[in-house]
């Protein structure tokens, strides 16, 4: 029995996925089978398989601006959807 999948959709930016797509080739898969370990990684570790925090401003690295605003705006969605989640 052929096993069912679902689709999952997401907006990148065009350079990022260029970009992205180009290493996928190397590595030999694609978007769908990098998404897919990716979320069997999300499952096995019951969350992100790496640490998500911001940069410290004291290390004095320079981190592009809009790197830092999305990854504020992802936290706090996600602790939004944590706290509802939890209720």
């Amino acid at each position: 029995m052929k096993q069912r999948t679902t689709t999952v959709r997401a907006l990148i930016d065009p350079k990022k996925k260029e970009n992205v797509s180009r290493i996928l080739r190397r590595m030999g898969i694609n978007h769908s089978e990098a998404i897919n370990i990716f979320y069997s990684l999300i499952e096995e570790y019951q969350g992100f398989p790496f640490d998500l925090k911001l940069p410290d401003k004291k290390d004095g690295q320079d981190v592009n601006p809009e790197i830092i605003s999305h990854l504020k705006q992802s936290m706090k969605k996600n602790y939004r959807l944590g706290e509802l989640l939890a209720k």
